[in-house]
């Protein structure tokens, strides 16, 4: 039997001129394919070596001289006599042996989704794909050895996955060029186990990448930031997603990866996709059902997989898929659970701050071995100027022990099973949750409670309304990229300590109309904001030395320090010339590129009154418009960071519009020569 496999009317008419007739295929699946037949036209490689494994024939239909106007289109037989066109038989076809991947990835909604467009990417690579993504369910206890748990412990947990199932994995059939991913699972804090099973692991890369096997690490979860320098010294590359956790995944992403990628980012509660305009409500409204019908599906994690990997949207259910919130009380701006169901910790937590209207969430989990405490992740948006700063647990509570998990989602594990104590850890959770930070009548009286008061100043104070976000939210993005940064150009901990505190106060002077009268701030009266943004930097020194005089940084910052600290502030921006101590220079130099990353479509969603773009765009001057429509073309920004190198990747859905702030970023990164060792600017055009 003869298959003609084409869409050409001409190529069947030329072949029949040549004697071959048979039945037309327009596409050719693996399925049709048999032995003792002939197929004629132009395959793929590997689906031409199935054909003759089969023990069938194969004629390439070759067209060596037809033009490019010619390709694609229609053509006649006389022209396909002219262009050369003839049959040559491929009698056999030998394949090099495709390069291998094994790929790690988390399990909740996020991790699911992220491990199976991590998968596709790495397949569409042409590499031969090992994933491993299941959960293990192994009770937590203190302090276990090596030889209490399983080899195996899954990748659900991260401890456990690091110090346990990656250090006992059979890495022995990689070879030099293949490739390791481990996707949405952070190097983890020492918990539960008596070693620490991040510098484990990072020794377990290190001699892997000594053998040539790439290893990469693809995250977003803030906290592990400190672990990731010791893994890019021993030889990992790290991909750090910044803007929307819908990229934190292998790979370009297109249609597929956006659709999915979102519906994980939703499963992790990132405020990035929430709607803000009225258009985006009723869409958003869906999206969380198909999110909500994830998270229950995630234990059949085979299951879930397979659907994603299918990309089989049919299967998710727009119906109401509801988790009855727990009983509950409220103290100010807290829900209180008592006993929170095994595995459904954080998730009631958010249900019941839905029903009470709560800034935050606290509960005893169901063995009282831990507390879980969230941010209520639809109320981390201003709403309401002058409200009790959403800040993230994670900040709140920077001084409690041992706490593990997201910023805005943590678990504190207790050293006792003794519920009781439970109770009391909570209610001194719920103290410090409730707290309004540090007040005028108030002095700070370590770092975090400094910290809590330059985040309540940046609540109290009016920003600009035509500025794109420049509030606490931007504050925290900045501190995550100079972390980051900080890492990549070996700064000691003395330099990002300084690196640090000028991130947290360089925008302080946009809210100059509060402190005038305080502190004799030269502002106009009928200042729209626009004096105060324009001279910002002066502004922030003034106040920084005001509340130097007032004892705010008395046992936390020294003078020299504290000069450095202003110094980099003053010159943050571009149009200031770098200080001249080159020690000085370098670290405000990394402010500027760190401050220049914040620069994704997250940010120009609404001001930090609150007002959304399309309220906001209504008094926006041309230039400011400019602004907000060139950051609302980023969607994300992706640092691919390795020894001795980094690239920013831009994410794109409009490359003309936001040509103007990338060409600027790259202007910015020119003082870090010597500083950071390579560096490479991408844009990636991601669909709409």
């Amino acid at each position: 039997m003869i298959y003609i496999v084409t869409r050409h009317e001409g190529a069947i008419e030329w072949l029949r001129s040549k004697g071959y007739d048979g039945s037309v295929l327009p596409h050719l699946e693996h399925e049709q394919i048999a032995g003792e037949n002939t197929y004629i036209g132009v395959l793929p490689i590997p689906m031409v070596k199935a054909i003759l494994d089969a023990g069938s024939r194969f004629l390439l239909l070759s067209l060596p001289d037809v033009t490019l106007s010619q390709r694609g289109a229609s053509m006649t037989p006389e022209e396909m006599d002219q262009a050369g066109v003839h049959l040559i038989e491929v009698k056999s076809i030998e394949l090099a042996s495709r390069k291998k991947a094994i790929l790690f990835g988390g399990t909740d909604g996020h991790g699911a989704t992220m491990t199976a467009i991590s998968e596709r990417n790495l397949e569409k690579s042409e590499y031969e794909v090992t994933t491993v993504c299941n959960y293990e369910r192994h009770k937590m206890g203190t302090n276990l050895e090596k030889s209490e748990l399983p080899k195996d412990c899954g990748t659900g947990f991260p401890e456990y996955f690091w110090g346990l199932t990656f250090l006992n994995n059979d890495f022995s059939g990689l070879r030099t060029g293949d490739i390791i991913v481990v996707v949405d699972i952070p190097l983890p804090i020492r918990v539960n186990l008596s070693f620490s099973a991040a510098d484990e692991a990072i020794e377990k890369i290190r001699e892997l990448c000594e053998k040539g096997i790439r290893t990469i690490l693809i995250d977003h979860h803030k906290r592990a930031i400190m672990h990731y320098g010791k893994a890019i010294e021993g030889g990992a590359e790290v991909v750090f997603s910044l803007g929307a956790e819908q990229y934190c995944h292998y790979g370009a992403p297109d249609a597929y990866s956006r659709f999915w990628g979102t519906l994980g980012a939703i499963c992790d509660r990132d405020p990035s996709t929430l709607p803000v305009e009225d258009d985006e409500k009723k869409p958003f409204e869906e999206m969380e059902r198909y999110a909500a019908w994830i998270d229950l599906k995630k234990r059949d994690l085979s299951f879930l997989l397979e659907t994603i990997r299918h990309d089989e949207r049919k299967s998710l259910t727009s119906q109401e898929v509801t988790l009855q919130p727990p009983n509950s009380t409220v103290e100010e701006n807290v829900t209180v659970v008592d006993r929170l169901t095994e595995g459904k910790g954080f998730k009631e937590l958010d249900a019941a701050c839905a029903r009470d209207d709560t800034l935050y969430g606290v509960g005893i989990n169901h063995d009282c071995s831990a507390i879980q405490v969230i941010n209520y992740w639809k109320r981390l948006r201003p709403e309401e100027t002058n409200r009790v700063p959403a800040l993230p647990v994670a900040l709140r509570l920077a001084q409690h022990r041992n706490p593990f998990g997201h910023d805005a989602a943590l678990t504190i594990k207790l050293e006792s099973q003794d519920c009781e104590i439970a109770k009391e850890q909570v209610n001194e959770i719920v103290r410090m949750l409730n707290s309004r930070g540090m007040k005028k009548d108030t002095s700070p009286k370590n770092k975090e409670d400094a910290i809590d008061y330059i985040a309540s100043a940046f609540s109290d104070v009016p920003t600009p309304y035509f500025l794109t976000m420049h509030g606490w939210s931007h504050v925290e993005a900045v501190l995550d990229s100079a972390r980051i940064l900080g890492l990549i150009s070996g700064l000691t901990l003395d330099e990002q300590k300084l690196l640090d505190w000028s991130v947290l106060c360089h925008d302080l002077g946009n809210g100059a109309m509060a402190y005038k009268e305080k502190y004799g701030l030269i502002v106009s009266d009928n200042d729209d904001g626009a004096e105060a943004r324009d001279k910002h930097e002066l502004y922030t020194v003034q106040i920084l030395a005001e509340w130097n005089r007032e004892g705010i940084f008395q046992n936390i910052i020294g003078e020299e320090d504290l000069r450095v600290i202003c110094d980099m502030c003053y010159r943050h921006r571009k149009r200031s010339a770098l200080p001249k101590d080159p020690r000085v220079s370098k670290l405000c130099s990394l402010l500027r590129v760190a401050d220049a990353l914040d620069r994704t479509r997250n940010r120009a969603r609404y001001n930090d009154n609150g007002e959304p773009y399309s309220q906001v765009r209504e008094t926006l001057l041309p230039e400011s418009i400019k602004h907000w429509e060139a950051q609302r073309a980023i969607d994300a920004i992706r640092l691919h960071v390795k020894k001795g190198h980094i690239a920013f990747e831009f994410l794109v859905t409009d490359v003309d519009s936001s040509k103007f702030i990338i060409d600027d970023f790259e202007k910015e990164l020119a003082p870090l020569e010597g500083i950071i060792p390579s560096w490479d600017v991408l844009v990636t055009t991601v669909p709409e």
